[in-house]
């Protein structure tokens, strides 16, 4: 089983003299980055709560949005700063003044522009209390986004073995051409050696030593079989599930380099067409694992 990163999920909950609305977002990131949005009076509960969506969620950038309201709670207090809002209201006037512009501050430009106006107050809130309340709330909410994650990571799942199977089959065909494209080079290469030695004074074993090591250098039997190990890793970790994004990513690279010098050493206009194919699928199935947790 395979999950995504990509996952949404939503949870409302109403307790008696409570409620508490829940909303997460994740997409497709390399490590496990989690925002969370709520009031400012829960910021104590903001780290047992980052630790809980990584232990669920592990890889991605993930958005946690918490609304909490309990009537039964004292859950924060304010008081204004009346010497720097005055402050800032006589600056404020005076710059005004001074360019001769219209029109008049109004409390609330001032409130949003001198937020030091108003601050909070110590509290006695129980947030024993309010973790209590939060963390079923928030285990319903991860055990959505999980289930949403598990049905992306199918659909994935589905689309990578389809463009694995491609992929070996063009790797497979690869293999049997190069077999018959190295008989038909072989035989051209000894005509042509055959036919130098009959027409210069060349040394033989040098020649023969020297299109020894052309035909070795034009051989893709090794990147073939290296392909082949790499494909049939990719679908044991397919296989095996869960977070294996990483590893995913790091065979892809090797199954490119692999399909690269296959291209590369090739002299065969066939096989090199299969391999900008193979290239293209693989190119797909990248975008595909980045997805993947």
């Amino acid at each position: 089983m395979i999950r995504s990163m990509t996952t949404f999920a939503k949870v409302h909950k109403e307790g008696e003299n409570w409620s508490v609305n829940m909303e997460l977002r994740s997409v497709n990131s390399r490590f496990c980055d989690v925002i969370i949005r709520m009031p400012k009076w829960m910021a104590e509960l903001e780290d047992k709560i980052r630790r809980k969506v990584k232990e669920s969620l592990e890889r991605g950038r993930v958005e946690l949005s918490i609304q909490f309201e309990a009537s039964d709670l004292e859950i924060a207090a304010f008081k204004p700063d009346i010497v720097t809002a005055k402050a800032y209201w006589e600056a404020a006037n005076q710059i005004k003044q001074s360019l001769n512009m219209p029109g008049d501050l109004e409390l609330a430009q001032l409130l949003r522009l001198c937020r030091e106006a108003i601050r909070p107050t110590e509290t006695d809130t129980d947030m024993e209390v309010v973790w209590n309340r939060l963390e079923p709330v928030l285990n319903a909410l991860l055990d959505k986004a999980i289930s949403m994650s598990i049905q992306e990571g199918e659909h994935l799942l589905s689309d990578l073995k389809k463009r694995l199977d491609s992929i070996e089959e063009k790797v497979e065909w690869i293999e049997k051409r190069s077999k018959e494209h190295t008989k038909i080079a072989q035989e051209s290469l000894r005509a042509r050696i055959k036919q130098m030695l009959e027409e210069f004074p060349l040394d033989e074993n040098r020649v023969v030593t020297e299109a020894a090591f052309l035909a070795d250098r034009l051989d893709i039997t090794e990147e073939i079989v290296r392909a082949k190990s790499h494909i049939n890793q990719f679908r044991k970790y397919l296989e095996q599930g869960g977070a294996i994004g990483r590893r995913l990513d790091f065979l892809l690279q090797e199954l490119f380099r692999e399909v690269n010098t296959m291209g590369s050493k090739s002299a065969d206009q066939e096989i090199s067409k299969a391999v900008v194919e193979i290239k293209g699928e693989l190119e797909k199935i990248r975008e595909q694992v980045q997805n993947i947790v």
